[in-house]
């Protein structure tokens, strides 16, 4: 029951009203703006109309449902709108609306005018003969604000200028704050540049693991997170022959597990499950694992992993945060 339409083609009244035309019904209002030539003694050459199609469209459909709640009687609506050029005495916006009675189209068609022309975001620009053309604001949307509610009264430059110093003075502070976790391994470093870091790491593309997280770990020995690591007394098993007995209990100090079972396949296939957990859980384990040759500092298993998309993410969401500011 309601035609709504955004188009660059000419207007045809006689179409447009046919769309609303019923049997049931016994009138049909009109309404058809035009371009006139002239505005405020300058010689107007045509209109241009541009629009955010799809917010208009459902701003339109929104004054469908007002008309209907207002005047139920009214049967058909039909809006349409001209975007781009608009000659002078071509229609730009053709309104039709019927109903049983005249006195409920007349009102609608007028309600539907006046809500378009303030809350559809369609945009006119007047072009001039004889001077610069000048987009034009519908008297229908100016609003006086209230000055209490006003909090900024600036132009965009210096807004934009206050934004750019509040970004920069907060990653001033994160940067006097911020202990980095993860850094990136330059071409022209060594493994015996000093750092405060407590993980090396390279991006690297891994198949097996959607985390991005190449982790190479390095012997610490400045930064505030450097902490004493409490001497670990180790009891070998007298069951098992010295040098395997010595070997195993270092493995299970490491993982952090105890003895529970006094057969050594038991205690082994124990090992063998905490291994596989620590890379389901950190895949990036696999390679930390295989590379035995390097000097490995001990630290507490880490409770959670960061990929790649995570840190992309938050980083999106603190540029939007800081947009919006």
């Amino acid at each position: 029951m309601d035609h709504l339409k955004l188009t660059a083609d000419k207007l045809s009244v006689d179409d447009i009203s046919e769309l609303v035309v019923n049997d049931s019904c016994g009138a049909v209002s009109i309404f058809v703006g035009t371009t006139r030539d002239n505005f405020e003694g300058k010689k107007v050459l045509h209109l241009e109309y541009e629009a955010y199609e799809p917010m208009a469209l459902k701003a339109m459909k929104s004054i469908c449902d007002e008309v209907r709640s207002k005047w139920p009687a009214v049967h058909g609506i039909a809006i349409y709108h001209r975007l781009g050029a608009v000659p002078c005495c071509e229609a730009s916006v053709v309104i039709a609306v019927s109903s049983p009675h005249r006195r409920d189209s007349l009102e609608a068609v007028s309600y539907c005018i006046d809500t378009l022309k303030a809350s559809v975001p369609i945009w006119k620009k007047e072009v001039y003969a004889d001077s610069e053309p000048v987009w034009k604001e519908n008297i229908e949307c100016k609003r006086v604000a209230d000055k209490n509610l006003v909090q900024i009264n600036v132009s965009n430059e210096e807004i934009q200028k206050r934004i750019h110093h509040f970004i920069e003075r907060k990653r001033a502070q994160v940067n006097l704050s911020n202990i980095q976790d993860f850094i990136p391994r330059r071409e022209n470093e060594t493994e015996d540049m000093d750092t405060c870091a407590r993980v090396r790491t390279q991006f690297v593309k891994r198949n097996d693991s959607k985390g991005h997280l190449k982790v190479c770990r390095v012997e610490n020995e400045w930064g505030p997170q450097t902490v004493p690591e409490p001497q670990m007394v180790q009891k070998v098993d007298s069951t098992l022959p010295h040098s395997i007995a010595e070997r195993v209990t270092a493995i299970e100090s490491y993982l952090n597990t105890t003895p529970v079972s006094p057969d050594i396949y038991k205690r082994l296939k124990d090992m063998e499950d905490k291994i596989a957990y620590l890379q389901s859980i950190s895949p990036e384990y696999a390679q930390f694992w295989k590379n035995n040759n390097s000097t490995i500092k001990q630290e507490q298993i880490p409770e959670y992993v960061v990929s790649a998309e995570d840190i992309d993410k938050k980083i999106e969401l603190l540029e939007l945060q800081q947009n919006l500011m």
